[in-house]
């Protein structure tokens, strides 16, 4: 065969494949194929049809065809909701009559600061955290102080960290209106077009409504920009329930000496070190680039992937290196981060042999109480209609395993499950679980309409019957 037939064959076999891989990716771009490391180190895969982007002072654009978007998540949207297939084509009738509603929280600055230094300041002026309190009684009135964040210059650490107004993390004004529209949304489904959430929050809410969140600031703040798009007129104040941090049952909030004990034994296996030896490579440009190489930077993709995600999710370029602006981390690399960061939280939650008691360790209580909530409802002594917790992606990752997703990419800001509760004419419950929008592809098929006690059966085997035996075992 001669060279230049070779070559234009080799063209239009690559034509061929970006063609393929860009239609996958425009259909199914929440389903890569994840269970080997060449999906990390095929460039030709790009962001696998990915979003990483949004701009810095506004609200994400929701895209036409509500594709995996890392920086603000589909939702349930009006524009692209349907009814489930019986009720459309009337071959049953019926209601929702539940929701529980689980999403990260909004698109935020970074948590992991490159430990050479930040070539870009960030700024925070345009949003004003809060930080009060106020009796009971509401008497007297606090004065509504909230947290300005600045940079000394005569700091001397500052020259080694980032310059701006912002804490690390904290949520952006881009987070907040995107948690706005998120509420919106979730308004003009659940209340005006299915008549489940009620209008006032607080009439009946002790019976009806049931918010939940974990400790954190990026949580909190999120579900206020949430439910402000949910209830757009109410004037008063919600109960937004916590659990005490140190026991809390998501954000990992109880000690567990056993769930690191079997992270470390995940993260030996030869599968894990296969994936950490093929992208050496580029962790190595990386450590040179941004002084990291240290073991929580190297280990795993976490610590770049959040700060190069941060980064674009609000406006910012990829960095380059305080000693040489001239080196930047370029977008391909950027892409095998994401690609590698997606591997890794399908093998945390999917593909490793010890998934099923990682996440019992993990989450396998907070699963426990979803499980109580749909218990009830399938019993008909629950009060509540509505149920929403402002979580972490560590917390939708384990929850997406137990319910088996087909392929687990990393759960993006405002990732969001919906799991609804329909009765029939007949008083029977059906179910369908929603992941950002649509229907959940899983092992166990396409949640779309199945019956209640077929999802409890699925759940259940993550919930741990002793937690606190099997936290302590050695």
């Amino acid at each position: 065969m001669s060279t230049s037939i070779y070559e234009g064959l080799v063209d239009m076999i690559s034509l061929l494949f970006s063609l393929f891989t860009s239609a996958v990716a425009a259909r199914d771009t929440f389903y890569p194929p994840l269970n080997h490391t060449t999906f990390i180190t095929n460039t030709s895969l790009g962001t696998y049809g990915g979003i990483y982007s949004a701009p810095a002072d506004q609200a994400s654009s929701p895209s036409a065809d509500d594709v995996y978007n890392y920086c603000s998540m589909p939702h349930p949207r009006l524009e692209t909701y349907s009814l489930p297939l019986p009720i459309v084509n009337g071959s049953t009738s019926g209601r929702l009559v539940y929701l529980e509603y689980l999403q990260r929280h909004q698109r935020r600055t970074p948590y992991n600061i490159l430990p050479g230094g930040e070539n870009q300041a960030y700024n925070c002026n345009n949003l004003q955290p809060f930080l009060y309190a106020a009796p009971t009684s509401q008497n007297p009135s606090p004065l509504h102080v909230y947290a300005q964040s600045y940079s000394d210059p005569t700091n001397p650490f500052l020259a080694t960290y980032v310059n701006g107004s912002c804490q690390y993390p904290q949520l952006t004004v881009g987070g907040f209106l995107d948690g706005y529209q998120h509420g919106r949304d979730l308004r003009a489904v659940y209340l005006y077009k299915l008549h489940l959430i009620p209008s006032d929050p607080a009439e009946e809410s002790g019976r009806k409504v049931w918010l939940r969140s974990s400790s954190s600031a990026l949580t909190q703040e999120s579900a206020g920009g949430v439910l402000r798009g949910l209830w757009p007129e109410y004037q008063g104040s919600l109960p937004l329930h916590q659990q005490a941090a140190s026991v809390d049952t998501v954000d990992q909030g109880f000690s567990c000496s056993a769930r690191s004990d079997l992270l470390s034994a995940i993260e030996s296996t030869p599968v894990w070190k296969e994936h950490l030896t093929v992208t050496a490579s580029l962790r190595n440009q990386l450590a040179d680039m941004f002084d990291a190489n240290t073991s929580s930077w190297m280990s795993t993709f976490d610590h770049f992937a959040d700060n190069f995600q941060a980064r674009l999710c609000n406006g910012y370029s990829l960095p380059c290196s305080l000693k040489d602006e001239s080196r930047c981390a370029t977008q391909q690399q950027a892409d095998e981060v994401f690609r590698a960061g997606d591997w890794e939280w399908n093998y945390w939650w999917r593909h490793n042999a010890n998934a099923t008691r990682y996440i019992q360790l993990v989450e396998g209580l907070f699963i426990g109480e979803v499980v109580q909530h749909l218990e009830a409802v399938a019993k008909g002594t629950s009060t509540l209609v509505y149920s929403h917790s402002f979580v972490h992606d560590g917390d939708l990752g384990p929850v997406l395993g137990a319910l088996g997703i087909k392929a687990l990419r990393w759960p993006g800001m405002g990732s969001n499950l919906a799991f609804e509760i329909w009765e029939t004419a007949d008083s029977e419950h059906y179910a369908r679980v929603l992941y950002s929008g649509r229907a959940i592809e899983t092992i166990h098929g396409t949640l779309d309409w199945v019956p209640l006690s077929s999802l409890l059966a699925i759940l259940r085997p993550f919930v741990p019957e002793d937690i606190v035996s099997m936290c302590s075992a050695a």
